[in-house]
This record gives structure tokens, sequence and C-alpha cells, in this order.
């Protein structure tokens, strides 16, 4: 639950995953078009209900969840819904049946069929079902209880009396945990239960021992409201005490960390206590009203002598009594070794219940705990949105992945649970050998172009040679223009010259010859124009060209030839050579020079832009030289590098498959390492992953695990274990070195759950022996009997245990839910503590003159009222049987079966032999319980002297008579002559000393049970005889030790001589009450 609340904060997740609703839709014919309209007509009402804070998670909204939320059959859709609150809160389940009705009411008379299933509706079905389980089980209690009434008390309204007190503790026990649930106290259905029938098995025994204690006092001849006085005074500090033993013991369960314990301890400890008030306020109060008009007057007791040939049978040979109980015991202990926990709440519910069969139809159509993965939840300080830190992620996945019973392991790196084939290293090799071997086939293929760039560059440097040539002849003709020109200037003489040749006629031919020569300079700059206005272009790209300073000279001077061919430059020459050659010598020459003149001057004018072109066309001829030169050198480069490609074709051939085989052999997880690019964490998918995910910071990450496994059983929550292990040895050297990392999820709760009920189990156990024995040892101020009692308690407990496992375990094939030990322990051990507290004071009490008597005594008069009181609390117990929760019957049987067990067995035959054998020292160290008629050995006196106690001094006082008290039928007591045998009592009472022994009950150091409380007289007086109508007709002495109706408390039930002596044991004689017997009692 903490590590779900970190997980929600951290995701920002609003809902708590615990109040889930799994809405199954199916169709066994197929879903189609109709259905997916229901569906959205569902999601449309649901939406619209705004009275419940609800999230739900629709598919066709988000069409990535339909993977997971539709089955693989096409008959299936899984509709999660979750309520804010948690599941058992009467908020969500208010909730629940709202949202509940909405799909019923969508779905109905459609073609869809309707599950509902998820923790919130399994709460509902137990919530359920233990409220019919609860009338079911009081009514069926009460009726068993009353039937052991009945035989009990054979008095319709004794037996009403204490069914009228429980029916007023239990509603107002139920009350109070209603009050106290609103302060915080937590209570459950289990806890309601299981309350309802500890309250009717312990205020009935509370009734019965009060309403016993109440006949005896009226057997007696007290009055009724005397009686009732009376039995408060003697048996309420009893009852407090048995009662103060079983809730103290429940009350400590509140340190205990399941609710299970938890919840039920506080519940029962409030239940007690309620009962215990009920039986010292309102149970007095009835019985005053109905003993006044005589409605509850006892019966005679039947089972008295039975009980006590049984306690003569054990004193004689406690050994074989003893040990053939200890057998019985073992042999049924022994059972609990075969022993199997349930963990699965389902099996403990009844099939036909609805959450029930919504998980069957789950696991019909999808894949176990797809719907319910584990959640591995990462938390870092560190940004784990990097690739070093979701490589490392995606590593510890993997070995998760490979643990036994793993079906898959979903995240960010592997969202189908498969790491994406993109950041698997192989891949990426893989496309890298692609992409080799994609070029190799390329040289393979083009290696015919390879030669023609070979002959490319031997054709160009050739073609280079040959402009280098004519570039030079260019360079020629051009400086013949330049000097034409010049000459021409000089003949000319300047504006002047050509004014004088106005008249001149000399000059006419040598201008056609000018001419003439000038055309043809022309036309061969014009070709050489023509051809270098590309080669400057293919210059002007060539890095080679860039890198030598005499090819960009050469390239500068081309350009400028072409730039004089692309301005008119070389037109503007054409046209001044065609004049001169246009001379005719019937034109004036005037004309001629006129025309030549302007010619000239636009000539010249333009020679003159063209600045040092001398100098140009020379540095042009150099770096055509220069180029002619690289482009050879280039050449034979170019064939170096077509050869050494042709070499690299074949190794790139080698490396491309290497890194396919790679690709093809090296896919499995194992070897297909991971690598994600930075770049993919700017995709949108990978963004839309990230908010499933990884936290919006960015330092917490979780992956859904799912498990082939049950999630209910002990494998499930070993693997658990087996995941954390594996996650956490892949943390050391990586981004995670720092990180926290928790599961969530069923088996994990479960797992927490069993490790919680161990250390609670630890709790329990100790916290109940300690109470259980502390209690002991101050109500009989001893510590070897409180030793042994709490040892015959823990025997019987894995007794029934192992009848429990036999019966539901071994032949009918239920394994035994998980909490039923710790429930079992406390109320098994703290109910036969509190029997085995009442046995043992009583053997105490009985004991002055020896354990062998007083064990018999004890038994013969215990028998029948603590067996009755046994038998009602096992039938309240038993009552559960019948409960639909498979929990509450398995605890109902076990807890039964346990205290019948105790009751026949235990209280009956081990703790008396045991109390036999050991003798005096199980009281030890008190002194109580040494015959007081044995006088003290050395070591006690040195004990008196050290304590500094003295023995007080016996009273004197008369003899008593001697007479006989002879019972009728009808219960009273009649005086009968005896004959005095002056041995037949011990020394102390012949010499007087009687009152020793009612001194000695009277300053018992257990007044619970013996005669402190009481006026002496009420000890050594007779009693009053009643007459039929009530009235007393005068004192008869009688012993008052003797016939008493409840044995439980008082000296009672055995021939008197059983008081002095422990030597013999058999009947009385016939003809006095002290006198020893001549004969044996035969068993």
């Amino acid at each position: 639950m903490v590590l779900q609340k970190e997980m929600s904060a951290a995701f920002q997740e609003k809902i708590e995953t615990s109040a889930l609703l799994l809405v199954l839709l199916t169709n066994e014919n197929g879903l189609g078009p109709a259905d997916e309209a229901v569906y959205r007509k569902l999601i449309e009402n649901l939406r619209a209900d705004t009275q419940d804070k609800i999230s739900v998670q629709d598919f066709l909204a988000v069409p990535e969840m339909k993977e997971l939320l539709a089955s693989k059959d096409n008959k299936a859709w899984n509709l999660p819904i979750t309520f804010a609150g948690d599941a058992a809160s009467p908020e969500t389940q208010a909730a629940f049946k709202r949202v509940a009705a909405i799909v019923k009411q969508t779905v109905a008379g459609t073609s869809l069929t309707v599950h509902l299933s998820g923790p919130i509706a399994t709460v509902a079905d137990l919530t359920e079902l233990g409220e019919k389980d609860v009338r079911i089980i009081e009514i069926g209690t009460a009726v068993s209880v009353l039937i052991i009434l009945i035989l009990v008390y054979r008095n319709l309204v004794t037996m009403l009396v204490p069914l009228a007190t429980i029916g007023a503790s239990v509603v107002t026990a139920q009350g109070t945990l209603s009050g106290l649930a609103e302060f915080g106290l937590a209570v459950n259905m289990q806890a309601i239960v299981f309350m309802s029938a500890v309250m009717i098995g312990a205020g009935t025994d509370y009734a019965v021992f009060l309403i016993s204690r109440y006949h005896d006092y009226v057997r007696h001849g007290e009055k009724s409201d005397m009686a009732v006085k009376k039995a408060l005074m003697s048996i309420g500090k009893v009852i407090t005490a048995s009662a103060a033993t079983v809730a103290v013991t429940f009350l400590a369960m509140v340190f205990t960390k399941l609710e299970v314990f938890s919840a039920v301890g506080p519940a029962i400890a409030v239940a007690i206590t309620v009962s215990l008030l009920g039986a010292v306020t309102l149970l007095p109060a009835i019985l005053t009203l109905t003993g006044r008009r005589g409605w509850i007057k006892p019966r005679r007791d039947l089972t008295s002598r039975m009980w006590r040939r049984s306690g003569v049978r054990i004193v004689r040979r406690p050994t074989i009594h003893l040990v053939g109980s200890l057998i019985v015991l073992v042999a049924l202990a022994g059972c609990t070794l075969l022993i199997r926990f349930n963990y699965d709440d389902l099996k403990t519910v009844p099939q036909h219940v609805e959450s029930v069969k919504g998980y069957e139809a789950m696991n019909r159509h999808f894949p176990m705990n797809a719907m319910t993965p584990m959640v591995l939840f990462i938390k870092s300080p560190r940004d784990l949105r990097t690739p070093g830190a979701l490589a490392d992620i995606e590593m510890m996945s993997r070995e998760i992945a490979e643990l036994p019973n793993i079906v898959m392991v979903r995240g960010l790196t592997r969202p189908n649970g498969e790491p994406l084939k993109e950041t698997k290293v192989s891949f990426q090799a893989g496309e890298v050998g692609g992409k080799l071997d994609e070029a190799t086939t390329l040289l393979e293929e083009h290696g015919g172009e390879l030669d023609q760039l070979t002959g490319g560059a031997h054709q160009l440097a050739d073609a280079l040679a040959q402009i280098r040539n004519e570039i030079n002849g260019a360079v020629a003709s051009s400086s013949g223009i330049v000097n034409t020109l010049q000459a021409m200037m000089d003949l000319m003489g300047g504006d002047k010259t050509i004014r004088q040749l106005e008249n001149a006629s000399q000059y006419v031919g040598r201008m056609r010859a000018l001419g003439d020569n000038l055309s043809g300079t022309v036309t061969d700059a014009e070709q050489i124009a023509t051809w270098a206005s590309p080669m400057v272009n293919a210059l002007n790209s060539s890095p080679v060209c860039n890198s030598d300073p005499a090819c960009r000279t050469s390239r500068a001077q081309l350009a400028a030839i072409v730039q004089a061919q692309d301005d008119g430059l070389l037109r503007s020459i054409r046209a001044l050579a065609v004049t001169l050659q246009q001379t005719q010598e019937y034109q004036t020459l005037a004309r001629t020079v006129s025309t030549l003149d302007g010619q000239l001057k636009q000539v010249v004018s333009t020679l003159k832009a063209v600045d040092g072109l001398p100098t140009k066309l020379a540095q042009m001829q150099q770096g055509a030289n220069a180029l002619a030169d690289g482009s050879a050198a280039l050449a034979a480069g170019v064939q170096e590098l077509v050869d050494q490609v042709k070499k690299m074709g074949s190794g790139l051939n080698e490396a491309a498959d290497f890194l396919l085989g790679i690709k093809r052999d090296a896919d499995k997880p194992s070897m297909a390492g991971f690598n994600i690019p930075p770049q993919i964490f700017s995709r949108d998918e990978f963004k839309k992953g990230a908010q499933i995910f990884l936290s919006a910071d960015g330092h917490a990450a979780r992956y859904f695990v799912q498990s082939a496994l049950n999630p209910a059983t002990t494998e499930a929550m070993d693997q658990v274990n087996d995941i954390l292990r594996v996650a956490d040895s892949a943390r050391p050297n990586t981004e995670l070195e720092d990180a926290t990392i928790g599961l969530a999820g069923v088996p994990t709760a479960l797992r927490d759950i069993r490790d919680y009920y161990n250390s609670d189990m630890k709790f329990i156990v100790i916290a109940t022996i300690v109470i259980v024995f502390l209690i002991l040892v101050i109500l009989l101020r001893a510590l070897v009997a409180p030793i042994y009692l709490i040892g015959s308690v823990l025997i019987s407990y894995l007794s029934a245990l192992g009848i429990g496992t036999l019966v539901f375990q071994l032949i009918l094939g239920q394994e035994m839910h998980w909490s039923l030990p710790g429930l079992s322990f406390i109320l098994l051990v703290a109910i036969g503590a509190d029997y085995n507290m009442l046995l043992i004071s009583r053997i105490r009490d009985e004991s002055p003159h020896g354990i062998r008597i007083g064990v018999i005594r004890t038994v013969g008069s215990t028998g029948g009222v603590i067996t009755s009181a046994g038998l009602i609390f096992a039938a309240s117990m038993f009552g559960l049987v019948g409960a639909s929760i498979n929990t509450m019957a398995q605890a109902g049987f076990t807890i039964g079966i346990g205290i019948v067990l105790d009751t026949f067995l235990v209280r009956t035959v081990t703790v008396p032999a045991l109390t036999t054998m050991i003798g005096r020292a199980n009281w030890w160290p008190s002194e109580l319980g040494r015959d007081p008629s044995t006088p003290p050995t050395k070591a006690d006196r040195w004990l008196r002297r050290v304590k500094g106690h003295r023995r007080k001094a016996p009273i004197p006082a008369p003899k008593p008579p001697h007479t006989k008290v002879v019972r009728n039928t009808n219960g009273h007591a009649s005086k009968a002559a005896t004959k005095s045998v002056p041995n037949g009592k011990p020394a102390d009472l012949a010499e007087g000393n009687g009152e020793y022994l009612i001194d000695h009950l009277r300053r018992h150091s257990l007044p619970l049970f013996g005669y402190a409380a009481m006026p002496a007289y009420d000890v050594v007086d007779g009693v009053s005889k009643p007459n039929g109508d009530g009235a007393h007709i005068g004192k008869e002495p009688v012993d008052h030790l003797l016939g008493h109706s409840l044995p439980l408390f008082g000296l009672a039930g055995l021939p008197s001589y059983d008081r002095w002596d422990d030597t013999s044991i058999g009947e009385p004689a016939v003809g006095h009450a002290g006198s020893k017997p001549d004969a044996k009692l035969s068993t």
C-alpha cells in the first residue's frame, strides 16, 4: 500500500487502484458492431454520472489499449473502472452499487453479458455474505445452546435466562462496536460474525457458572435473594478472572499489523467485556425476579458419580492415562505437518457469487494476470530520460523476463513485451551492413562507369593540353593585334595626323592589308572565346584549380577573353577590320579617315579598358601550361583511385556479410544489445509511451510484469522475492545504483501478508503465553502448575489444528486459510487456560490433605458443570461451520473441536494425571496445599524462619457431633445417627483442632474458590432445613463441606473421610461418616 501511494504520487494519479472494478462484457458468439454501440453507450452513461468519482479506461478513445483490454478470441472486452477511496469504505461501496446499476441497466436486453469483478466487487460480496451469515449463525448457535441448556437444567425458564442475557449482550456489543468504529476502530464483517459466536459461548459459560452457584446455595436452604447475593459474591471474582484472561489476550492483538487480527482482537475484547457486565448485572437481576417465583429451582445432578469414578481411575494409574492421552494428542498434532495454507480469498467464497463468476469468465478469455500484472516501480534521484538509464532499465527488465514463469515484461523500452527492434544493437548493425552491402552492389554494377571516369580523366588531360596550345596561339595573335593597333596609332600620330591624312592616299593600301590581318586575328579570338567559356565554368568548380595558384591565374585570363566576347569587344575589332578591308580607292580619303577615326577610337578606348592586357595574356599562357600539366597528374590520380575503390569493394562485401550475420544470428535478447539514440526522445511515439511508463519529471519509471503463476500461491509469493533479487543485482555500477526498486501487485500484497502473519503469529504466541502464564501465576501463586498448564493448552491447540487439517485438507480437499492458526490459537489457549485455571484451582482447594484426594474430588465435582460449559462454547463455535465464507467455517470447526478435545481429554485426563504425578510440587514455591496433619520437616521450619512466618495456633473447638448426613431424593439433608470410631479421624480433629482446617480455608491465598468471605457460622454450623412453604424449621448440624451442588467452588461431593486421608481410596463405611473403608473402591 505504501508503494502504491508512492507510485500514485510520482505519476500524479489521484485515484487509488485498490478500489478497482473490472466490468467484463462478453458475447460467446463474437463481438460485433452492435456490441460496440452498446459499449459506447455504456461509456457515455458512466461519464454522465457526476455523483461518483470514477475513472473509466476506454480503449476506443485510446486505441493503444485495445490490445490489452480486448480478448484475442474477440469474445470479451474489459472495462476497468477505478473509484476514489478505499474499497471497503461505505462511501465507495455505495458508489459501486450505483455504478453497477448503471452498467446492468445499459447492457440489459442486448447480446452482451456483464460480469463484475475486481477488489471492490469482492468486498461487496463478502459484506453481503457476512450479513446473511450473522443471522444464520446466531439462530443456529442459539438453538444448539438451547438444546444443551435443556439437557443441563431440564427447566424451560432456567435455560431461557442465559439466552435473554446473551441476546441483550450481543445487541449492546454490536452497538458499542459501531460507536467505536466512528472513532477509528477497524471493524469488518468477519470480526462481527466471529464476535457473535464468541459472545454466545462465553456469555453462556458465565451464566452457567452463576446459575450453578445459585442452585448450590438454594440446595443448602438459602432464600432465593440471599442465594443470588452469595453466588454473585463468590462467583463474580471467578467470572471476572476468566473474562480477563480472554479479553486481555484478545486486546493484545491490537498491536498486530494485519487487520484480520487487529480488527478481530479488540472486537472480541469488547464482546467479552460486555458479556461480563451482562453476567454480573443483568443476569443477577433476572435470577432475583425469577427465583422469587420459584421458576428456576435446581434439579438433581445426574453425572457426578460418573466423573468421580473417572477421577479414581486416573489417580490409580496416572502414568497410563497421561501417556495414553499424550499419544492421542501428539498423533493429532502431527497432522499439522501436512498443513498447506491458502492465500486466495476467492477460494473461501462460494462459487455462485457474482465476483467469482467474473474472475472465471476473465480467465476463460484472457491470460492469467493479464488484467492484474505486477508493477516494477523504479525511483531515482537522476533523470531516467537518457540513453544510458534506459539501457540499464532494459537490461534489468531483460533479466527479469528470463526468470522462470514470467510471461512478459512491458515498459517504455519494450511496450509489447519484447525490446523494440530499432533499439537493438544487432538491428542497428544490420542496418549499417545493409547499406554497405548496397554500396558493394553499386560498386559492382558501376565498375564500367569507374573505367569511364578513368578514361574521362585522361581525355580531360589531352583536351587541356590542346587548350594550352590554342591559348598559346591566341596569345600570339592577341599580341599581334595589340602591336598592329599600336603601330597604326603611331602612324596616324593622333588626331592631327588623321586630319593630315585627309588628303593623303598613300595609306590606303596599307589600311586594307591591316584590315585583312586584323580580321583573321579576331576570328581566332572568337574561336578561343567559344571553347573557353565551358572551360572557365569547369575550372571554377574544380577543387584542384582552386588549390593551384597558376591554374587560378590562367582561369582568370581565359575569363577575360570570354568577357571580351560577351562585352562585344571582339565584334568592335571585327567591324574595324571590315572597314579597313572595304576602303576603296575611289572613295574620298576624308570619308574613310572619318569612319576609321571613329572606329579606331572605340577600339582604343576598349583596349584601354583591358588594363595590362599583354601582361594578362602572358599570365594566361602560363596558367594554361600549368593546367595542362595538372590535368595529366589528375588523370594518373583518378586511375589510382579507381583501382583502390575496386579493391575496397571486396572489403565492403565482407563487412556487410559480417554485420548482416549479427542481425540474423544475434537477434535474441541476450545477444542483441540495446542502444537508443538521443534523437528518439523528441519523437511523438516516445512521448506518448513516456506518459504511461515514465513520470513527468523523469525520476520514476514503472514496468508491468506478467506472471504465469496463480497470484495467490506461495510459488507466486516466492517469485516476488526472486524478481526483487534480480532487480537489485542489476543496479550496481549503472545509472540505477542509487535508485529504489519496489514491486506492487497481488502476489506482493500476499507475500507481505505472509511476512506480516509470521511476525504477528510470533507476537500472538508470545503475548498469549505471557498473559495467560502471569494470570495463572498470580491466581495460583505457583510456578510449576502454570508451566504444564500452558503446555497442555498448546498441545491441545496443535491437536485441534491437526484435526482441522485432517478434515478440511485431507478429506474435503480444502487448503487451510492462512489466518486460521492465529485466530484459533488465541481463543483455544485463552479458553483452555481458563478452564484449566478453574480445574487446577479447585484441585488446590481440595488438596490440603493430599493431591490424590483433591484430584478425585475435583474431577468428580467439576465434570458436569465445566463439561457443560465447554460443550456450550463448542456449540457456539460449531455454529460458524454453517457460514458461507470458508474461513469462518474452518475457524469454527477447529476452535469447536479444540474445545471439545480440551474438555473431554486434556482437562479430564491429561491435566489430572500430570497433577497427580507431580504431587505437592505443583504449588512450588508456595506452601499451600501441604497436608496440615503432616508434621513440618526441618526444611519447612527453616524456610518459615527465613520468611519470618509463624504457624497460627489452632483454635480449640468442640467436637463435632457424630452424625451422618443422608440425602433424600428431593436433595434435602436429614440426620442419621452414627457410631463413634475413635481412630476414624486425624489426630488434629480428634484433639479439637477441626477449626484449623476451617481457618486454613478462610486464609486461602486464592479467595476466589474458598470461603474467606463467608461468616464462620456458614462453615461450621448446620443449615436450616426448609419446609414446603419456604420457611426454615431449625438448624441441622451438617458438614457444610459435603454435598455441594456446584462442585467448582468448595469441598464437596465425596465422602468425608476423603478430606482427611489420601492413603486409601474407596467407598465410606455405611456406619460412620468418618470411618475408613475396609475395601477399596472398584472401577
